[in-house]
């Protein structure tokens, strides 16, 4: 993915389910779309994680490398395209876990700031990493990892306030940083989620946005509302060509 404004335009990306977003996962739940976002992955050298223990690693590049080998192989094994999402509570060991999914073939890195986890919370980062007040944090983060590698990098986060979302989409488009992936939380017609859709259009030079999208006509009311690319999560489970034939529709209906 050397474009994401124009490889992912009018497109599907498969968003990341920590428990079910392996490379085989993507390679089978994201055939014939635009992006699989592998992951979420926590990197964390506690024992006690609440979250599904296969996606979770020890701060240990010999743990975790050649996990990313074969997963990110077989996830793009069709040739599909495949980001490699992260979180630590650490900087270095989320730096170290991207730069390795980069290694490994992974087209883009993605920094999950959406996780409500308390461990994450507390230290003012996932969901809470966006808001204002921690503006300075964001761009530790997000230029650490910019500056780590060569491939794109993606911010994955979630609407909290409209004026957090909109002040965190200013502050990495103005690093550089291409791409936002936003849980809107509410895609339905008139909700404050496409409202928000339509004041972050524009801002930075690729914009995924997603939630509870099931249908095409719920992924073009997501585009007309300014998004470029639509994200598709746990829809996907129930059908394994949904990404594919989402994407098909969409860009069929173009010009």
């Amino acid at each position: 993915m050397t474009d994401p404004a124009r490889d992912l335009k009018n497109g599907v990306v498969l968003a990341e389910l920590g428990g079910y977003g392996d490379g085989p996962y993507c390679a089978k739940v994201a055939a014939n779309a635009a992006l699989a976002v592998m992951g979420t992955y926590i990197i964390d050298p506690g024992d006690d994680v609440p979250y599904p223990a296969h996606f979770v690693f020890k701060p240990d590049q010999s743990v975790y490398v050649p996990y990313l080998r074969e997963h990110v192989a077989a996830g793009r094994a069709n040739g599909l395209p495949v980001c490699v999402s992260a979180i630590s509570v650490a900087l270095a060991h989320t730096v170290d876990f991207l730069v390795a999914a980069e290694e490994a073939g992974a087209d883009s890195v993605s920094l999950c700031a959406h996780s409500p986890m308390e461990m994450f919370v507390k230290e003012r980062l996932g969901g809470e990493l966006c808001r204002r007040e921690n503006a300075a944090l964001l761009k530790e983060w997000m230029t650490a990892i910019r500056d780590a590698v060569t491939v794109p990098v993606i911010l994955k986060t979630v609407l909290n306030e409209p004026e957090d979302a909109l002040y965190a989409v200013d502050t990495v488009a103005a690093l550089g940083i291409q791409v936002v992936h936003i849980n809107l939380r509410d895609t339905r017609a008139g909700s404050q989620g496409l409202a928000i859709c339509g004041q972050l259009a524009g801002r930075c030079e690729c914009l995924v946005a997603g939630n509870g999208i099931q249908t095409a006509d719920d992924a073009r009311r997501v585009l007309d509302a300014g998004a470029d690319a639509v994200a598709i999560g746990t829809a996907a489970m129930e059908d394994a060509a949904l990404c594919g034939t989402i994407q098909q529709a969409l860009r069929s209906n173009v010009g």
